[in-house]
């Protein structure tokens, strides 16, 4: 494992570069000068794209007169981290037990490095093969309101031959060519039925409970058909190819931490997970749940509902289906409200093209494994974006390990796989011919 960087990994690591709390600017301004830093004392012209609702995005372009030219995303933003779970400080890279410990450490600063600090040796040895651009910004965790109109504004200065993005798992640790990705949106839905909190001993029995209406319309959601809206047909391909990686895969079972799996009838967990549309609850709150007891009857319950949706879908016509579907079950005596954020497109990838052909001989020579295909149940909306924008297809390639526990506490990288990425970037963007 080079010591430089592990030296760069460390201090990238230690900024708690946190997007979910404005309390974390001065954090996020540190990341992003520190960046800037390291690209302009590699040969770099560097700019800052900033946002009217995120942080800056950080852009970094170098150019030796190659005849193509690859576009590199990340992100520098991680989520929270609560110290009291996590075995070692989350913000202090740890090496141990063949991982390095720390947040973001692989979602998304380990990743990202890896492909700069392959990039600039190269730049060194003067045997870089490509003109390169890296974006990499700060609110990937928050989907960032801003980035495709960022994007459209410097169309010309963003255009590339090949874009490419690390950032996710491989499959038990087998390297895989993500041909798909889920779009979505998140929102939240809250149920009134009173001006105030009722006691419940004079009004119970005789006025609407909030939190229980709101059980109730949740649980009709499985008849909710509008979410099944204009999706694609599995083929018989995509089986095929996803039987290949349930042969490869830890028992799904035993990495979901669960004793049953709620697959639609035949489906495999990477069929459904990767080309069937969910909608997820994952958060309620309604009355009191703090110390002791309130006997109350709430007058207010609110839900968060994730919708993640399969190409060719479109959000927007779900979101409409939706909000047409609460307002025919909930009772007349509830008043309800929709607020929705974070709307993405889903996004499939032609992996016919030759560069796609290269990165699968490439993967092949460092793993010892040829990649089977991966149609991925969560999203990176900078890949539909750039879809949309550009009319490319992005190289979407994830070099962690399955169980990383991005996220959670004590993410981790296996180290074995940190060397293993540093070799396929390094065939990627040299002159090596293979």
């Amino acid at each position: 494992m080079p010591k430089d960087f592990l030296h760069l990994l460390s201090r990238f690591v230690s900024f708690q570069s946190v997007s979910t709390n404005v309390a974390f600017m001065p954090e996020i301004i540190k990341t992003v000068d520190w960046l800037k830093a390291l690209f302009s004392q590699n040969g770099f012209k560097v700019k800052t794209f900033p946002g009217p609702h995120s942080n800056p995005i950080v852009f970094a372009e170098f150019a030796n007169g190659a005849p193509k030219t690859v576009l590199i995303y990340g992100h520098y933003d991680v989520q929270p981290a609560d110290p009291t779970s996590w075995l070692s400080d989350p913000f202090t890279l740890t090496s141990r037990n063949g991982r390095l410990w720390g947040r973001g450490v692989l979602d998304n600063k380990g990743q990202i490095l890896i492909h700069i600090f392959t990039i600039l040796k190269l730049i060194k040895e003067n045997k870089l093969a490509y003109n390169i651009k890296f974006l990499v910004e700060g609110n990937e965790e928050t989907s960032n309101p801003d980035l495709p109109g960022i994007m459209r504004k410097y169309k010309s200065r963003l255009k590339s031959d090949y874009v490419l993005v690390s950032d996710g798992e491989m499959v038990n640790n087998f390297p895989v060519l993500e041909a798909s990705l889920r779009g979505g949106f998140n929102l939240t839905l809250k149920y009134t039925t009173g001006k105030n909190n009722l006691h419940s001993g004079i009004a119970g029995g005789a006025v609407p409970n909030a939190a229980l209406e709101l059980s109730r319309f949740l649980s009709t959601l499985p008849k909710f058909t509008g979410l099944y809206q204009d999706v694609d047909p599995i083929t018989p391909a995509q089986i095929a190819n996803n039987r290949q990686l349930l042969k490869i895969s830890a028992d799904p079972l035993e990495v979901f931490g669960v004793k049953k799996l709620l697959t639609e009838p035949d489906l495999d967990v990477y069929t459904q997970t990767g080309l069937r549309p969910t909608l997820q609850v994952t958060g309620l709150k309604s009355g009191y749940i703090d110390t002791g007891y309130a006997n109350i009857v709430p007058a207010t319950a609110e839900a968060r509902i994730n919708f993640r949706m399969v190409a060719s879908q479109k959000p927007a016509n779900v979101l409409d289906a939706f909000k047409k579907y609460v307002a025919s079950h909930t009772p007349p005596y509830v008043n309800f409200d929709i607020v929705f954020s974070g709307m993405h497109n889903p996004v499939k990838l032609d992996v016919s093209r030759p560069i796609f052909t290269t990165a699968s001989r490439l993967l092949t020579k460092v793993y010892g494994q040829t990649p089977p295909l991966k149609y991925v149940g969560g999203a990176i909306p900078f890949i539909s974006d750039v879809k949309d924008i550009f009319g490319v297809d992005t190289l979407s390639i994830p070099l962690g390990n399955e169980d990383c526990n991005m996220h959670g506490a004590n993410e981790n990288f296996r180290l074995d796989l940190v060397e293993k990425g540093l070799e396929f970037s390094r065939l990627f963007f040299s002159s090596v011919k293979i």
